[in-house]
């Protein structure tokens, strides 16, 4: 039976898993693209800031338009994220993946002028506080909403028939969304990019990928679909 894959990130980060799926991928599966989140610009204003703070590559495309200058150090909460900043012309410095090692990075360098966190409305955690409460002045500024979407047609049929359906989520915010589509007849094998993220409800399995990384989502993805390729469930 021929895998399904859902694929709930929303742009541009879609179309970069997508290509790491296809570019590795030599069994059959089919792709459904079903977004769970949409982003969008909010009115903001970036106070003085020697530093920034990002956390997802969504806040290093909303840098430019508040203003944020070319060479401004930056704070990335892990490689992708810092190579977004990178190629935004900022001088970057990457964590390890996680908030909490974002903010022990930017609390052992013990920068002496402001931060500014550029970030969505909804967060995990409160990068912001944990530094202030550190010492260091940090601001939080949201510069970006991410609007809750359903499951569109394609996605809410394959979930509701017999073939499998591998679902990668992103965000404890995505699992919560999908989770609230359910329940689903499918078997669901969900890949969660941390234990925050993993699925409360039932679902045939639930894997977590071996860290918080684009990549190592492709990784237990493929893994997925391999076992499922050609299986009978």
């Amino acid at each position: 039976m021929i895998p399904i894959l859902i694929v709930t990130r929303p742009a541009p980060g879609d179309t970069a898993f997508m290509s790491a799926i296809t570019a590795r991928w030599t069994g059959a599966a089919r792709v459904i693209p079903s977004p769970l989140l949409k982003i969008a610009p909010l009115d903001a204003t970036l106070p003085d800031a020697g530093a920034l703070v990002f956390t997802s590559v969504h806040g290093v495309a909303q840098a430019p338009r508040l203003g944020a200058r070319p060479g401004t150090p930056a704070y990335c909460v892990g490689t992708r994220t810092g190579h977004a900043a990178s190629d935004a012309g900022f001088a970057v410095r990457i964590g390890q993946g996680t908030a909490r090692e974002l903010t022990d990075l930017i609390i052992a360098t013990k920068p002496a002028q402001p931060l500014a966190h550029i970030r969505g409305v909804h967060t995990r955690g409160d990068i912001s506080e944990t530094l202030r409460q550190a010492g260091l002045t940090c601001h939080d500024v949201p510069a970006y909403s991410q609007t809750a979407c359903p499951l569109n047609a394609e996605a809410q049929q394959a979930l509701a028939g017999d073939t499998p359906v591998v679902v990668p989520l992103f965000s404890p915010r995505s699992t919560t969304i999908f989770e609230a589509e359910g329940p689903f007849r499918a078997p669901v094998h969900v890949i969660a990019i941390s234990d925050a993220a993993r699925t409360r409800s039932l679902m045939k399995s639930c894997q977590v990928a071996a860290a918080p990384t684009l990549d190592a989502m492709v990784d237990a993805t493929l893994t997925c679909l391999g076992a499922l390729d050609g299986a009978d469930q």
